[in-house]
């Protein structure tokens, strides 16, 4: 992995980190190389996002608002292959062969495919799996009292976000808002 992307991956959930590196590696020698552009996400950041389109210049690519998105947390990537080679400019051609290597090597990891998604699809991203495509109401309203991104990784189990300090019990599920 480039720099780059190392540097976006130091800050997501090391379980996620991990899967890229070893798509990376199953890609390595198809001369396929990948950039993570995305990975954490600040509050600030996400609004931002979230306002392109809406309040601000650009186009809609989101619909979560900051805690309602899986990279608020860590548990997301944005990901786009390399034209050719590592470096250079990046492949958006979801059509092309490295995007559709790329995506079949990720989603070989077990990683979720946004390009998947129904209703706004979203081409570059992957996150871990047993997840609800969205954060649970605890998830958001603990993010929204600044629990760190590392308590969250602590306490997700399966899928199922128990807040810190709770008891395992009914699973919590999110709303079906896509990152």
């Amino acid at each position: 992995m480039d720099a780059q992307s190392e540097a976006v991956l130091a800050l997501v959930n090391p379980a996620l980190a991990n899967l890229v590196r070893a798509a990376q590696d199953t890609l390595t020698p198809q001369n396929i190389f990948m950039s993570v552009y995305q990975g954490l996400r600040t509050a600030e950041e996400q609004n931002a996002l979230y306002a392109q389109g809406r309040t601000a210049p650009g186009q809609i690519v989101t619909n979560a608002k900051a805690g309602c998105s899986n990279h608020n947390y860590g548990l997301a990537v944005d990901i786009v292959p390399f034209h050719s080679g590592a470096g250079g400019p990046l492949n958006w051609n979801i059509s092309s062969p490295p995007f559709q290597a790329m995506v079949a090597a990720l989603k070989a990891q077990g990683l979720v495919y946004g390009g998947d998604w129904k209703t706004f699809p979203d081409n570059d991203h992957f996150q871990l799996p047993n997840m609800p495509a969205s954060p649970s109401p605890a998830m958001i309203a603990d993010f929204n009292k600044g629990v760190p991104t590392s308590q969250f990784w602590a306490c997700y189990d399966a899928g199922n976000y128990i807040p810190p300090g709770a008891k395992p019990g009914a699973p919590e599920s999110g709303g079906a808002v896509d990152a």
